[in-house]
């Protein structure tokens, strides 16, 4: 079913990197989406209010919520694919991530409301009339629930979408509280203890519970969220295998919604190569992390003088004082420049981001160890923290 809608309504599928693509898949889940949602809210709604049921309104209210989510998906896919602008140079793609804020918004809401009316069932229970129609109802929309969950999880993964996934783990916690539902709806033939509008009290925490993931989730982003250990470790990988990188250092990686990542790093290089032909190879490299990873990537070029065994060997000694104050500590960008009376060590130190070392008992401390080496060495020391 999954694979007939998609060839049936995207042209070109399969090319999940094209924006214009990503676009179409969003605009064709959330349509989809909108009409299942829509259908479902009318039902329970109106069987809700017949059989006196909280927890059914409840379920109702939070599928007219999953409505405007769907909205807002759609109006993110829509903006994310407008074209960069002078005042958005960096294209528009982090309204996908604006739009997962706001169908987590429209969670809490519906949340907050739901549960309001649980804890007054509670307080004030009414006998929750039984009916088969609003049984079977329900029964249709589990079914319809698991199918939208697999639709949008699927075409998410695809596109690496999160405002798609967030649909799908939504529509799989509706499945959830509307079991719930159904299980209230027959314990009430059982006992006059309030259990409908206990269930109902359950299904609205449960709504909150995946408001706050899915707010966290597109909250990450936004803020500026590391990026996966993997692809950093695929791309130094890559990178490493070719014969005229050295080493790399000072990764950066910005994301500016799905498919539009912008990287830079610094690749060391033997400063006794052919400029001009190291150049080309960069340029190569640079090429090809665009078509593998599909990130734009600017790399700077640090030369290395590999047959300056002395300061090699400095080097060396020094990364190992490093190491030795904090092992998760490393060194880059090491020169010296010598002198008759005095020699300056330059080079920077990569601390990780979780380190709330003051930097100036940092350079201290690694200063005076370096003395120990040498009284005449002195060090200008710069201290970064690690970005990824």
């Amino acid at each position: 079913m999954f694979q007939i809608i998609i060839q049936t309504l995207i042209k070109d599928y399969s090319n999940t990197q094209s924006h214009k693509v990503r676009e179409r898949y969003g605009i064709v889940c959330s349509v989809l989406s909108i009409i299942c949602n829509t259908f479902m809210v009318i039902f329970k709604l109106i069987f809700g209010y017949m059989i006196h049921s909280v927890a059914l309104l409840a379920d109702g209210f939070n599928n007219l919520s999953d409505v405007g989510s769907n909205i807002a998906t759609l109006f993110g896919f829509k903006l994310a694919s407008k074209h960069p602008d002078n005042e958005h140079p960096y294209g528009h793609g982090r309204y996908e991530y604006i739009a997962g804020l706001i169908i987590s918004f429209l969670i809490l809401l519906v949340g907050f409301s739901s549960l309001q009316e649980a804890v007054m069932k509670i307080i004030e229970p009414s006998p929750v009339l039984f009916q088969w129609s609003a049984v079977i109802v329900i029964i249709v929309s589990i079914i319809i629930k698991l199918w939208m969950f697999y639709f949008n999880n699927k075409a998410g993964k695809l596109i690496d979408s999160p405002s798609l996934k967030a649909a799908g783990q939504d529509s799989l916690n509706d499945v959830f509280t509307t079991l719930a539902t159904l299980i209230s709806i027959f314990l009430g033939l059982l006992t006059d203890f309030p259990i409908d509008g206990l269930i109902g009290a359950v299904v609205s925490l449960f709504v909150l519970k995946s408001g706050v993931e899915i707010f966290r989730e597109t909250v990450d982003p936004l803020l500026g969220k590391a990026p996966d250990k993997k692809l950093i470790d695929d791309i130094y990988s890559f990178v490493m295998g070719h014969q005229t990188i050295m080493g790399i250092h000072d990764f950066m990686i910005h994301d500016y919604g799905p498919g539009r990542k912008y990287m830079t790093f610094h690749a060391e290089i033997d400063c006794h190569e052919d400029i001009m032909e190291v150049h080309d190879q960069i340029d190569k490299i640079e090429r090809e992390l665009l078509q593998k990873f599909n990130i734009l990537t600017t790399i700077h070029m640090d030369p290395v003088d590999t047959k300056d065994e002395r300061t090699k060997l400095l080097k060396i000694k020094v990364n190992d004082i490093v190491c030795q104050i904090n092992d998760s500590y490393s060194i880059h960008d090491f020169r010296v420049i010598y002198g008759k009376s005095q020699s300056k060590l330059i080079f920077d130190v990569l601390i990780p981001s979780t380190d709330t070392t003051k930097h100036s008992l940092i350079r201290k401390e690694i200063e005076a160890k370096v003395k120990e080496l040498n009284s005449s060495y002195s060090c200008i020391i710069q201290v970064e923290h690690s970005y990824i």
